[in-house]
């Protein structure tokens, strides 16, 4: 993943975050064989009263190369990335603990990068769990005891 700042005009750079989907080739197959499953099951049959046309890409893009550049101009993702600086005790933990980044000083991960798992809900209310915490880690807060049901 790349992360360059972008100049917007008359504010301060933003940081522009480039994931990189289909850098690999095995990705860009993957994602060219889903297209086309797709579009397969969306042309069967039972699905014809149902689908009226092919609106986006279009019938008229055929290629991969041509399916290829339509997927970079549209692509987005509706998931929660999480997991990529684990929180831990250990030395293989990106941070510790009280979420500062192991070999940086003053630097803290306050985000859901620091969960070890996509949790089963929306990430919001587990990012703000992670956000309290950091925060009563920061003024020096004790934790409270753990709930016992």
């Amino acid at each position: 993943m790349a992360c360059r700042c972008w100049p917007s005009k008359g504010r301060a750079a933003a940081p522009l975050i480039d994931p990189n989907y289909w850098s690999d080739p095995y990705d860009r197959e993957r994602s060219l064989k889903g297209l086309r499953l797709a579009r397969d099951i969306l042309s069967q049959p039972a699905l014809r009263p149902f689908v009226l046309a092919e609106r986006l890409p279009g019938q008229a893009i055929k290629s991969d190369e041509d399916l290829m550049q339509y997927a970079y101009r549209s692509c987005k993702t509706d998931h929660h990335p999480v997991g990529t600086c684990a929180m831990g005790p250990g030395e293989n933990a990106v941070t510790t603990p009280d979420l500062k980044v192991r070999g940086i000083e003053g630097l803290r991960v306050v985000d859901a990068s620091v969960m070890p798992f996509v949790p089963s809900c929306n990430t919001n209310a587990p990012t703000i769990m992670v956000a309290e915490k950091a925060s009563d880690a920061i003024l020096g807060r004790k934790p409270l005891p753990a709930a016992v049901f």
